[in-house]
């Protein structure tokens, strides 16, 4: 995979939105661990990338991203990914919701290699140790406002730390798993021109 970056890891304490306006401030919150106290998986990915392609003879703007996922946790994970993006304007998004297959499809194949690029469904599973068993997989979204120039991109699944809270609305234990995001600035999407996206920052948080 090409232009592949790897992520700085970087721990960092920010919570869901709703924990945070809610909890008393005085609280101590759960933070990620410096150094890893469960098993984590390396992560690289390439480049956030526009895609403009006609969907039901509608022309139609996708972004999606190339990743690969490294297991040297010393023994097997199963893989099980959560993409998640929120805008500054106030969207958030699943990836892969309203994103037909033909689309994954167009994009797995304009990325042909000796290794196989998984959607979705493809890279769900058992990951092996080492280099070597390494997968290459996409994250794609959809109807993403155009008005928004900062998106955050939350990545569940790469690590087994959690922690556990109290939901100050049910009054129950809720599980804060730790997560990376990737932190983009997006300049105006001009008409013919691609766009390039700045990341800013790669960080953990609990989430």
């Amino acid at each position: 995979m090409r232009r592949l970056i790897t992520t700085t890891l970087i721990a960092a304490s920010l919570f869901t939105a709703g924990i945070l306006s809610l909890a008393p401030r005085a609280r101590a919150f759960p933070t990620p661990s410096i150094v890893p106290v469960s098993w984590e998986l390396n992560f690289r990915h390439g480049d956030l990338q526009r895609l403009i392609t006609s969907v039901n003879g509608k022309d139609q703007t996708f972004w999606y991203i190339r990743y690969t996922v490294i297991n040297n946790s010393g023994k097997d994970i199963l893989f099980t990914p959560d993409f998640e993006l929120s805008t500054d304007t106030g969207q958030v998004q699943s990836a892969f919701k309203d994103v037909p297959n033909e689309v994954t499809n167009k994009i797995t194949a304009m990325y042909k290699s000796a290794t196989p690029l998984y959607g979705p469904n493809e890279i769900l599973g058992k990951l092996l140790q080492g280099e070597d068993n390494a997968k290459d997989g996409i994250i794609v979204f959809s109807n993403i406002d155009p008005a928004a120039r900062d998106y955050q991109i939350f990545i569940a699944g790469l690590s087994g730390e959690t922690a556990q809270v109290d939901n100050p609305v049910t009054h129950k234990p809720a599980v804060l798993q730790k997560t990376l995001i990737l932190d983009y600035l997006v300049p105006g999407q001009a008409i013919n021109i691609q766009p390039a996206p700045k990341l800013k920052a790669v960080k953990w948080v609990m989430k």
